[in-house]
């Protein structure tokens, strides 16, 4: 049992920052669904991992952010250039008086304005990823990260026992494998099983025979007992 909820412990330390921030690009929550349970997970730690949540998100923005801009800056320049030759323009004594008030003001980012903004009605038939295609004009760069981060599929099961097919099939009496007979396995096995499945829905799937079940069959030369 110990072992198990350090196991627990050492995936959820990495895991919680990732769901968190998962959780605030959903309009329904945001920040407050972590706000409201982290304190009732960490108690008086709570405040700390809040933070570690919203410095994760404001990080990864600003690392998309960085991305997406640097095409955008040259388009930029290149239009201001234009924009300077241009001879005859009556405004562009209005062009100048709004560069040199815009830097001034102080331009809130999308992830302020769109965590600042008010929670949506918390509807079961809400689709999430509908609504940030629908508003990728006003959230480009949030629009980005939402599309990567609600991606992710979340899983229970760790990921080595996920992904490790070959670890299930390699046993103490199996582990002499040429790395092509091994690839020949994984293959038959998949294909087998997906033929199983969709061709037929009432064959019992306890009596067919997996590379699993043989290794526990015991041995009928009796060399097992050895």
């Amino acid at each position: 049992m110990a072992s198990a909820m350090l196991k627990f412990k050492k995936y959820w330390d990495d895991v919680h920052i990732l769901m968190g921030v998962a959780a605030s690009f959903d309009p329904r929550y945001k920040m407050r669904l972590v706000e409201f349970f982290l304190p009732l997970i960490y108690g008086e730690e709570a405040s700390t991992k809040i933070q570690e949540v919203r410095s994760n998100c404001y990080d990864l923005f600003q690392d998309y952010k960085s991305k997406l801009s640097a095409p955008h800056d040259s388009l930029a320049s290149s239009s201001s250039e234009v924009t300077s030759f241009t001879r005859g323009d009556r405004l562009s004594s209005f062009d100048r008086f709004v560069a040199s008030t815009g830097a001034t003001v102080e331009k809130r980012s999308e992830l302020d304005m769109y965590l600042e903004e008010d929670l949506l009605p918390r509807t079961p038939s809400f689709d999430n990823l509908s609504w940030w295609k629908t508003n990728g004009w006003k959230f480009p760069t949030l629009q980005k990260m939402a599309r990567d981060l609600l991606a992710i599929p979340v899983s229970t099961v760790a990921s080595e026992s996920a992904f490790s097919t070959s670890g299930r099939l390699i046993s103490p009496h199996r582990s002499r494998l040429h790395p092509t007979t091994l690839e020949a396995l994984m293959c038959a096995r998949t294909w087998l099983w997906n033929d199983l499945i969709g061709l037929t829905s009432t064959i019992d799937k306890v009596s067919c025979p997996t590379l699993l079940d043989e290794e526990d069959e015991p041995d009928s030369s009796g060399l097992s007992q050895f």
